[in-house]
């Protein structure tokens, strides 16, 4: 037979074909195997045996008979074997054949292999089955058998043979008749006996009838293994295994048989199943690995165990069927290891203890620091004194202070206390004494509140191990320990504690040994006085010599760092300073062996150590150097180098770094030799080089790092030196010369100061400031200075861009090993780019900045010279309104005569007369109301374009105040009543019952923002109504708790921006939900309405409904932009609804709050006094043009403004609105007087009552643009002259006129010290009612 091939390790079953004791051999099929065929010819039957197992190799004569059949194949057996049918006159049948009186079974494995085993029982198979032998002879057909196979298939279910292939086997159906083992198993008939008490059919692997062939054969081969063994099968990977792994089991036997591997192993399952899949891949054997774990005993307490264990797949036809995990016992190798070392451990450790007292202290401290402690949870020891009548405690384990166990004296004649009684037959016996709690010799009682060690579960037995020099001598200790209560005191342990007694005798009888060395010493030294003495007159000056040179050498030897010894012509080494064993490490023992000194030398360095003494051998003197491990116990420090050598603190190495735990020695040895020629002693000098290889060593590293950062210096993008501290160049790289512009010299011929001569001379103070603080705080500094030389790059157009060469200096002091500064060194990084670049960039902002104040000035100078001209055309327009409305009344009048009796008459005009002059008068008076209505629309453009300036900048804010919204509303509405009265629209105003369910009176809103929104609106709708057959617009006014949305109003809002920059004034707290108000608007009218296109277009930025608007209505596109942000911006929306040719509905809501009790009280006050000066004003509209014109400046019959205001100083450098306003307030019915600006309005203030003048004054109106001192700085004047006491009375109110109209404008103003301001253009009545609010407000705070 020839050796297996690579195909048949991959079945997996190689090694149990190896270990079966049944003569088996494989043969190679070519043909399929799967049914049987007819007798092959020539050509098919090139089966070929490949394998024999040991068991048939060593049946010579068996072995023999089967090569010589497969050779020849021309007989019935070899036939069966290649087709699995047998020949009619054959014995045997498709399952078994009987050859050489031995029964052969035939396994097909993967249509690629047949496995021939043996039986060698008396039975066929299918006798086995039926439990005895057929009543008939063996060689008549099977066919025979197959009529009783039924009938006697449980018969004997006991029989002694080994059940085999028996899936073929028609006659047995689906009936489970069991394992059998077979004759050469006896001794299994047990285990089997448990197997077939398992019921199988509820596994997955079903009954034993349906078992695969290939399972049945593994699992013949694993029954007969007396190796531990485990199957796992199919896609559960169902447990199968044999006796000896049962073992392992203990008490889950046989409770996993049948389970998959998750219940049979649930904390191993995970690691089992990943090494299942990488065999299962690489198509064989997984590597080994080995388990430490707790087998569970028949009581229920664990044993640890140590297991190695690899997995095996089966293999069938390309596919894993199953795994085979053999398992080795490795826990006694690993216990004695374990142990062993401990042992070893105990002995180095003991060793070196100088007396008994110390060598008790360090059998302790070894047993305390053995790991693992699992061998030692506890451990007693105690000193045996007064001929072993007491006992004293030198210490334990796992007992705590005070614990009845271990008392710290025994009196061991008479005393019971703790295990005295233990102790005294101990003592008796002198071995070890095992003492259990079964048996009550370890008193359980003692066994509470102890600490046990290593498991930390309670010791069950203990030791008790006497401990003596010799043999001969008494016992001088006693050692008490716990065992491992997770193993049983076997053989094994018992030699383990054998071993450490006779390790304890051995280390006790050294140190007793060296105790009477010492004290056999002091004896000798003693008699060696005694003989001294008595020689001394006669040998005085010898001893006095060798005394001093014995001395003289001792002291050498004690302190001198060499390691010093001497050996003699064996190599052991009899004396040895401490500086000797702390180099070497090596054991002090004396005398010390080679090897014992050898073991110290690293493993590389032996061989050089040898070959040092073979040399020593013929040159007598020798240097070597060698390495050796220092001891994990070694504190000592390494050796600094002394002499001459030099400094490393001051050369800077470090030398503390991690030596790995080797010392580095140079060893120097001299022999001599003896009158015979041989060497009778050895004197050797070792010295700790360690430190001078590290400073070579760190030396080299140094060199080299220099080396490599002098590259990249040279390679940097920065520029680097190294420079004195008087400026002085030490050394730079080539980047740093060329950003100096400085040719590379030899900087130790030439001397050169780079910053007193590339630097630009308005930065050398800085860059000097610089240094001094270097070198005052010890620190590094950096600072951003010019050189002479010039930047220049390219653009991405290829303009050459030229500028001065900016560098980022850093600047690092260098101090010596005193910490004086000697030099300092940095680099320069050009920042030239970055200095251009943000050079560039500020000039952008700076134009930037001026773009916008000048666009802001044009806007500012532009809305002010508009307003200036709109607020005389307005008050003018007004008072040529009033004038003819007064000569239209004494039209219609008849003038009076008196007659001739002093009554009067009346004079009747002649009616052409009068008719012409109606119609002129009333022509007129709509051409000026017509001019109003102009003026009113250019203002509402300034305004606009005002807003849209503050929208743009993103500067425009929301500033709520406490007013009545209806008012608001109500002013909106009067502003276009006249308009709409002069183009016969119907103008009308509701408000909402929802308004007034709610009780508002007042609210926190911005009035202006919401003016100007309906404004926006009004002026729309009433532009787009005017031309109509029917003109109707209207505003309705109502209020909400909750934000309004589609449904519940007539439009549909656009959405909201969701740019924060469009909100509202972030300085404001958010609205709570009880005070939070909607207030909502409508705008109805009855225009030319809107398509769904031109829906589309509103609400963007000079965008209009469609281009035909601007030329029909004309405007600018803005209003409903503005509308829509300052909406939004006041946390509401805008919406349309409208439809072609019935009118359009525009809506808004804004988000208002209700005032706190202190700014409702304001507000109230304030309306009280408006209500005051609007009762008052009642006779400005009298007559029929009260109810139809606008306020008329007619002179009154009765004084308009109150008794609190007699005297107005009016400060206006414009004539005209000077004069204007001069002659509205005189009619008004106060003094006024006039001053061109700030200067002259404090001369006129000197004339006045506020400052011992004449004239009464009570109000100051300021315009802010004036020549010579404008309006803010003449405001502030008069309120520092208020603060002196200068001005008599109460605070003077000042009311600022301007046509600045920003809100920061404003603000500005109130800030100088105004009151209020008033904002052009302004009507009288507007002018009026704010000199009235704000003298009354004043007059109300005092």
């Amino acid at each position: 037979m020839m050796s297996p091939p690579m195909g048949l390790t991959d079945v997996g079953i190689f090694d149990l074909l190896d270990s079966d004791p049944r003569p088996t051999f494989v043969v190679a099929a070519t043909t399929p195997t799967s049914t049987p065929s007819p007798a092959p010819t020539p050509t098919e039957t090139s089966n070929n045996p490949t394998y024999a197992n040991p068991a048939l190799r060593k049946n010579t004569s068996l072995h023999e008979k089967v090569v010589e059949l497969s050779r020849s194949r021309r007989n019935c057996f070899w036939d069966w074997i290649t087709t699995g049918c047998p020949g009619p006159d054959s014995r045997g049948t498709a399952r078994w054949f009987l050859f050489e009186d031995i029964y052969w079974t035939r396994v097909v494995i993967r249509n690629e292999w047949l496995v021939i085993s043996s039986n060698h029982g008396g039975l066929s198979p299918d006798e086995a089955v039926r439990g005895g032998p057929p009543s008939h002879n063996r060689g008549h057909s099977h066919s025979h058998s197959h009529s009783h196979s039924h009938s006697n298939s449980n018969s004997n279910s006991s029989s002694n043979n080994l059940l085999h292939e028996v899936t073929g086997s028609v006659a047995l159906g689906d009936v489970d008749h069991g394992w059998i083992p077979s004759d050469f198993m006896p001794e299994q008939e047990s285990f089997v006996h448990v197997i077939n008490t398992v019921d199988w059919a509820t596994t997955p692997l079903g009954p034993f009838p349906r078992w695969p062939a290939l399972l049945q054969q593994t699992f013949n081969q694993v029954l007969a293994d007396s190796r531990p063994i485990v199957i796992y099968w199919g896609e559960k990977l169902t447990t199968l295994y044999n006796e000896a792994f049962s073992k392992l089991c203990v008490s889950k036997h046989p409770g996993l048989l049948g389970k998959s591997v998750e219940e049979a192993w649930p904390d191993f399952c995970d690691k089992i199943k990943s090494a299942m899949s990488t065999t299962a891949l690489k198509r064989r054997a997984g590597h080994v690995e080995e388990w430490h774990f707790f087998v569970e005993k028949a009581d229920g307490s664990p044993e640890e165990t140590y297991l190695k264990w690899s997995i095996i797949p089966i293999i069938e036809k390309n596919r894993c069927l199953g795994f085979i995990q053999p398992i080795q016992d490795t826990t006694s190798m690993r216990l004695w290891e374990r142990r062993t070392k401990m042992l070893i451990d105990l002995g180095d450790m003991l060793v070196t203890a100088r007396d008994v007292k110390s060598y008790w202290t360090k059998l302790i401290q070894e047993l305390e620091a053995c790991q693992p402690t699992y061998d030692i949870p506890l451990a007693i020891l105690y000193s045996v004194e007064d001929e072993g009548k007491v006992c004293q405690l030198e210490g334990c384990l796992g007992v705590p202070e005070g614990h009845p166990i271990a008392p710290p004296k025994l009196q061991l004649d008479d005393s019971n206390l703790g295990l005295a009684s233990s102790f005294r037959k101990a003592l008796e016996s002198q071995n070890p004494l095992l003492l259990q709690v079964r048996d009550g010799s370890l008193p359980e009682s003692l066994l509470g509140a102890l600490h046990w060690r290593g498991f930390e579960d309670t010791c069950r037995e203990a030791v008790i191990c006497p401990i003596r020099p010799t043999k001969e001598e008494r016992v001088l200790g006693l050692l008490l320990l716990g065992l491992n209560p997770r193993r049983p005191y076997d053989n094994d342990y018992q030699q383990y504690i054998s071993l450490l007694g006779q390790k304890l005798t051995t280390t006790l009888a050294s140190t007793v040994l060296l105790e009477e060395e010492a004290r056999r010493g002091r004896n000798i030294a003693e008699q060696a006085a005694y003989d001294q003495a008595m020689l001394k007159e006669k040998l005085t000056m010898q001893t006095k010599e060798a005394t001093e040179s014995v001395q003289k050498f001792q002291q050498i030897a004690e302190f001198i760092p060499v390691g010093m010894c001497f050996g003699n012509h064996r190599g052991n080494i009899q004396f040895a300073n401490d500086a000797w064993h702390r180099i070497t490490g090596a054991p002090q023992v004396n005398p010390l062996s080679p090897g014992g000194f050898l073991s110290c030398v690293i493993e590389e360095d032996k061989p050089n150590v040898e070959r040092a003494y073979e040399e020593l051998q013929r040159t007598l003197t020798v240097t070597i150097e060698f390495r050796v491990r220092r001891p994990v116990q070694d504190n000592y420090p390494l050796q600094y180098p002394i002499g001459s050598s030099p400094s490393f603190e001051k050369a800077g190495l470090d030398l503390d770094a991690d030596d790995g735990g080797v010392r580095h020695v140079l060893g120097s040895l001299k022999a001599e030799r003896g009158p015979d020629g041989n060497i009778n002693q050895v004197l050797a000098c070792l010295t700790d080089v360690t430190l001078h290889k590290k400073a070579a060593e760190e030396a080299i590293r140094k060199a080299q790092q220099a080396e490599n950062l002098k590259r990249m210096a040279e390679l940097a993008t920065v520029g680097m030196y190294d420079m004195a501290l008087d400026g002085r160049l030490l050394g730079a790289n080539n980047v740093f010369f060329e950003m100096c512009g400085l040719e590379r010299v030899d900087l130790s011929l030439i001397s050169i100061k780079p910053f007193e001569t590339c630097v630009v001379e308005d930065d050398l103070p800085a860059l000097k400031k610089t240094l001094v603080t270097l070198v005052e705080e010890c620190r590094s500094q950096t600072a951003e200075i010019r050189l002479k030389t010039q930047w220049t790059e390219t653009d991405t157009t290829g303009d050459q861009i030229t500028a001065p060469r900016w560098v980022l200096a850093t600047f690092m002091p260098v101090s010596n090993s005193e910490g004086v500064i000697q030099t300092f060194t940095g680099c320069l990084s050009d920042v030239s780019l970055q200095k251009w670049q943000f050079e560039k960039e500020r000039q952008r902002k700076d134009e930037a900045i001026e773009s916008k104040r000048q666009q802001e000035n044009f806007v500012d100078m532009t809305s002010h010279e508009m307003r200036n001209p709109l607020s005389a055309i307005i008050q003018c327009a007004d008072a040529v309104i009033g004038c003819l409305t007064k000569v239209q009344e004494l039209v219609h009048t008849p003038p009076a005569r008196p007659d001739n009796n002093g009554s009067v008459s009346v004079t009747d005009c002649p009616p052409g007369i009068s008719k012409e002059g109606g119609d002129l008068l009333k022509d007129s008076i709509d051409n000026a109301e017509t001019i109003i209505a102009c003026a009113q629309h250019q203002k509402r453009i300034v305004d606009d374009i005002l807003t849209m300036s503050k929208l743009d900048s993103n500067l425009l804010s929301i500033t709520p105040i406490t007013v009545d919204p209806i008012s608001i509303a109500q002013e909106a509405y009067k502003m276009f009543e006249v308009e709409a009265r002069r183009v016969d629209i119907d103008l009308t105003m509701v408000v909402d019952r929802s308004y007034t369910e709610l009780n508002i009176e007042f609210l926190d809103l911005d009035p202006s923002r919401l003016k100007q929104v309906l404004i926006n609106l009004l002026t729309n709708a009433l532009k787009f109504t005017k031309n109509g057959p029917t003109r109707n617009v209207s505003i309705t006014m109502s209020a909400s708790k909750s934000r309004p949305d589609d449904r519940s109003s007539s439009v549909q809002f656009i959405p909201r921006v969701a740019d924060v920059a469009w909100q509202a004034d972030g300085t404001s707290s958010p609205v709570s939900d009880e005070n939070r108000v909607y207030l909502m608007f409508e705008v109805k009218d009855t225009g030319q309405g809107l398509t769904e296109e031109e829906k589309s277009s509103l609400f963007q930025r000079f965008v209009q409904a469609n281009s035909k608007t601007h030329v029909k209505y004309g405007g600018s596109g803005l209003g409903l932009f503005i509308s829509r942000r300052l909406t939004e911006m006041q946390n509401g929306a805008i919406g349309v609804a409208s439809h072609p040719g019935q009118g359009s509905t525009f809506a808004f809501y804004i988000e208002a709050q209700v005032p706190n009790e202190e700014a409702f009280r304001e507000a109230r006050a304030a309306t009280d006094a408006v209500s005051q000066i609007l009762k008052s004003g009642s006779t400005f509209n009298k007559g029929k043009g009260a109810s139809k014109g606008p306020f008329t400046m007619a002179k009154p019959t009765k004084k308009l403004l109150g008794p609190q205001i007699e005297g107005v100083l009016l400060v206006e450098d414009n004539l005209i609105n000077q004069q204007i306003t001069r002659r509205d307030l005189m009619n008004s019915g106060c003094a006024v007087e006039v001053a061109n600006h700030g200067v002259e309005a404090l001369e006129k203030l000197e004339n006045t009552n506020r400052a011992g003048g004449q004239f009464p004054l009570n109000l100051i109106l300021m315009d802010i643009e004036m020549p010579v001192q404008d309006g803010l700085t003449c405001t502030r004047k008069i309120r520092e002259l208020e603060k002196q006491g200068h001005f008599k009375g109460p605070r003077i109110p000042i009311i600022a006129v301007s046509a600045n109209a920003r809100m920061e404008q404003i603000m500005e103003a109130k800030a100088a010290g105004c009151d209020d301001v008033l904002v052009k253009p302004f009507r009288t009545p507007e002018l009026i009612e704010k000199m009235m609010m704000v003298t009354k407000v004043l007059e109300k705070l005092g």
